[in-house]
């Protein structure tokens, strides 16, 4: 059988350059190889040599390869093999998920928030919290092939929203067990009001994620996310965070670090902050790379002046991403083992949608706010799909470019896409960004 190396694979020189890490990205496997080693492969590969005529030890270790994945079937249509697997994972997802925007309010100011330029001023009601159930009970009872049942609480900060969280939890808990689905929440919050209280209310119907942001020490957070009034928030998330921890509410927080040129420098210090407490092992680090957002409109990006005084090139988000990592690393946190750009999202998802205050549907959880985005309303849509957001030709233009990292970017973040060309059917590629993490990812796991 002819081989080839998988067009998923790529290569990274370790350190002292006498052995390579190849990792294949649709598999996640990754090997270390010396360079005689994979030269020998080479030859058995380009078929200079036959397979009978190389050491057995090198024999194995090509029987390993293809175990891997890392060598396939030079017949192979690794592209057709993608989009084939891609589309049966979509398929075969039994989770219906529902991000509940509670409220589009938040009592922050933060520069560069993708909600900018959205109408705040709208939040759901016990009555539409009760017609929601009403919708998901309907969705569950004409979709029996969901097994799991997912709630993400958002916003705006959801949690100025606590009366109808309070509401609307034990009903969607209860639809869960009367079915007998496995039932997950989640919440998306900048965590100021995340006291014991509500922490142990979430916990009791299965909070398994909470994400908060902190984008630097006191000094420098308190000067990007302020309330309105202009003061801080360090203090109380810090406390808020580190009581959940102690009472072991949660098991891990999942910190969202926004970076940019004017906290980056700083964010060690947050590093150094957490450490001294020792929660490394219960802090999932998240670096946050900025982007542009649009208007109500759907045309003028509203973070513009932001970026021109703050913003970071690619190659310089690459770099500065991959800084934070080993920053992290030699303070005892865990960091990634691959930088994935959006290939799996509630956009993609066939049993998904965001639901608004007013009962409206949207795809994807960055179009908060934007109208034109909304494909339908819990009184009237009987299922979840967009059509907008169901064209994957973009893939194809992606696999044709012979890309390594097309099942860990996916073509890009549909909103990304849109913002920087008006279209969510064309790739939104950042192969610059992703390669140079994803290959820094490595080494600093595998070395």
């Amino acid at each position: 059988m002819k081989l080839k190396w998988s067009q998923f694979v790529f290569w990274i020189e370790s350190s002292g350059n006498e052995k390579l890490i190849a990792r294949n990205t649709l598999t996640a496997s990754t090997v270390k190889i010396t360079k005689e080693v994979k030269s020998v492969i080479d030859k058995v590969v380009d078929e200079k040599q036959g397979l009978e005529e190389v050491p057995s030890i090198i024999g194995s270790f090509i029987n390993q390869l293809k175990n891997l994945e890392m060598l396939v079937p030079e017949e192979l249509d690794e592209k057709q093999k993608y989009l084939r697997l891609f589309h049966e994972a979509r398929a075969e997802d039994n989770t219906f998920g529902v991000y509940l925007v509670l409220t589009r309010n938040c009592h922050l100011e933060c520069p560069y928030c993708f909600e900018q330029g959205i109408e705040q001023n709208l939040a759901m009601d016990c009555e539409m919290a009760d017609n929601i159930v009403r919708w998901c009970q309907e969705y569950l009872d004409s979709h029996k092939n969901c097994k799991r049942f997912r709630v993400v609480l958002y916003g705006g900060e959801p949690l100025l929203n606590k009366r109808v969280i309070k509401h609307i939890l034990p009903k969607l808990h209860a639809l869960a067990e009367n079915r007998n689905l496995l039932f997950e929440l989640g919440i998306l919050t900048n965590g100021e009001f995340l006291d014991l209280e509500t922490v142990s209310f979430l916990k009791h119907y299965k909070l398994d994620r909470v994400q908060i942001t902190l984008d630097g020490p006191k000094s420098v957070h308190d000067k990007r996310r302020v309330r309105k009034d202009g003061s801080g928030t360090f203090d109380k998330i810090t406390e808020n965070i580190l009581a959940a921890l102690k009472k072991n509410l949660v098991k891990k927080i999942h910190l969202r670090i926004n970076f940019d040129r004017q906290n980056i420098d700083a964010i060690p210090s947050l590093f150094d902050f957490l450490s001294t407490r020792n929660i490394q092992d219960r802090i999932e680090l998240s670096f946050g790379i900025i982007t542009s957002t649009i208007s109500k409109e759907g045309k003028q990006k509203v973070s513009d002046s932001w970026f021109n005084d703050f913003g970071l090139s690619q190659r310089e988000n690459a770099a500065k991403y991959l800084w934070l990592c080993r920053e992290a690393k030699k303070r005892g946190f865990n960091i990634s083992r691959e930088y994935l750009a959006g290939p799996w999202c509630t956009a993609r998802a066939i049993n998904s949608a965001v639901i608004e205050p007013d009962g409206s549907l949207l795809k994807c959880i960055s179009t908060v706010g934007q109208k034109e985005f909304i494909f339908g309303d819990i009184f009237s849509a009987k299922n979840t799909y967009d059509f907008r957001f169901n064209n994957f030709s973009y893939l194809e233009k992606c696999l044709s470019k012979e890309c390594p990292f097309v099942p860990i970017c996916g073509g890009g973040c549909r909103f990304n896409a849109y913002v920087d060309s008006g279209s969510l059917i064309e790739p939104h590629c950042q192969r610059e960004l992703i390669e140079t993490i994803n290959k820094g990812l490595v080494e600093l796991n595998f070395e």
